[in-house]
């Protein structure tokens, strides 16, 4: 009888353990993590354990490929066809024989060791909370120029107010609540950031209204307006957030909404994070890439798009640099792209008077900078607003019909984006003239 009641217990233990694995191997595929990545790893600020070069081989069979997480959830359904008897498997050797079981959970155990067991994360914390909302959508390729435009089709965004354009403030209105200052939410707070060696802090906050999951944002923790232009912290922080998620498998992208015409809805400076799918990044990342670079170092323009556009391409070693190599190039990128912005904006004549407005979008390999002009576009077959912010450019769109989508597809993406952006005066920016203030040709520097 003792006997009987040890091997049930066994048995009953082999089942739940097999349960869990196949359990934490399904959640494996969506969270991917090396568990034992601090052995031998570097703490680093922002992006906090780095793995060591002999984690290499796990990262790639777990993060990059969940080939671990696979060979457990097979052990797992194999042990549990071995001791729920099922027929096929009821009287084999494999069935009668407990050493093969004993083998089998023990590599059942390792390979479940090997990757991070979820627990939620914030993303999930803020859903469960009902801090943030999370409206579902599909996706649309339309091709275009070169590019295949994702169009997002949110349904659940019709009859939602839009949000107020953006007006440049120095400080708060006291009438207007400041959603990015303290006391956060807690199913909306992250943590807080601040890089060794710089002197800007930051806090890091899931967006509450989101249409991309883990869309978060990078906000300084002082109130500084949306406005102004990146400052090197503002690009340090971001830029080694980006490489932090690429060492952490996850492919992501920054951008900023600066100025009143930007589609910025925010007064408080913020900077946006999505994560993607594809390793190549946003759309227009691909176009940016194609283009070959006479003059390495130097801003350059991607012909094939009907707006003005002003790109930099980033050394390749810069994501791995530290804090004091990554300033100057990142510095010196924004303020010459900068440079070339006001420059675009001084040939239109009839730009509207105050700050000039533009979208960022930033990458791991580049960084792209677009003078805006409008901040929405008015389908000619719906009469409806299409606002337009940095997602856009980055050839990200979002509509909320089948409708809306068919107005954009029939009128064009790109010549939506230029209708709200600038024409390109790339050439005569080239051949050394600029105008100043007055609108008087002068020299380049």
């Amino acid at each position: 009888m003792g006997n009987l009641v040890w091997h049930d217990l066994g048995r009953f233990i082999s089942i739940t353990a097999s349960v869990y694995a196949v359990w934490s191997s399904f959640w494996g595929f969506y969270f991917r993590k090396f568990f034992w990545d601090f052995v031998g790893g570097t703490l680093r600020d922002p992006g906090g354990i780095q793995p060591a070069p002999g984690a290499a081989v796990f990262i790639t069979l777990i993060v990059k490929a969940p080939i671990i997480q696979i060979l457990a959830m097979i052990l797992g359904f194999l042990l549990l066809a071995v001791e729920w008897s099922v027929p096929q498997i009821k009287g084999t050797a494999i069935h009668r024989s407990f050493v093969v079981r004993i083998v089998l959970l023990f590599f059942q155990a390792f390979l479940c060791i090997l990757y991070y067991q979820v627990i939620p994360s914030s993303y999930e914390k803020g859903l469960e909370s009902g801090s943030l909302s999370f409206f579902p959508s599909t996706v649309v390729v339309h091709s275009e120029q070169g590019i295949d435009f994702e169009i997002r089709i949110c349904p659940s965004l019709q009859g939602k107010p839009p949000i107020p354009a953006l007006h440049a403030e120095a400080e708060p209105a006291p009438s207007k609540p400041d959603p990015f200052a303290p006391p956060y939410d807690p199913g909306l707070f992250v943590g807080d950031l601040h890089t060794e060696g710089l002197s800007e802090e930051y806090v890091v906050l899931l967006n509450k209204y989101s249409v991309v999951p883990r869309h978060f944002l990078l906000v300084t923790k002082e109130f500084k307006s949306q406005t102004s232009p990146l400052m090197p912290d503002d690009l340090i922080s971001s830029y080694r957030l980006l490489a932090a998620g690429k060492k952490a498998g996850k492919n992501m992208f920054a951008f900023y909404n600066c100025g009143d015409l930007s589609g910025a809805s925010q007064p408080h400076k913020h900077l946006q994070f999505i994560e993607i799918e594809s390793e190549e990044g946003p759309p227009v990342e691909i176009l940016a890439r194609e283009v070959s670079l006479e003059s390495p170092g130097r801003p350059f323009a991607i012909s094939s798009l009907p707006y003005a556009n002003h790109v930099f391409r980033f050394p390749s070693n810069l994501p791995s640099s530290t804090v004091e190599k990554q300033e100057p190039i990142l510095a010196g990128a924004f303020l010459s792209l900068l440079d070339l912005v006001i420059s675009t904006i001084r040939y239109d004549e009839n730009y509207p008077a105050g700050l000039p407005s533009y979208n960022v979008i930033l990458t791991l390999e580049h960084l792209h900078l677009i003078p805006r002009r409008f901040e929405n576009h008015v389908l000619a077959e719906t009469s409806d607003k299409l606002s337009v912010n940095s997602l856009g450019f980055a050839g990200m769109l979002l509509v909320k019909s089948e409708q809306e989508l068919k107005a954009v597809q029939n009128e064009s993406v790109t010549r939506i984006l230029r209708s709200v952006a600038l024409e390109s005066v790339h050439d005569k920016q080239v051949a050394g003239t600029t105008k100043d203030i007055d609108g008087d040709a002068t020299p380049m520097l």
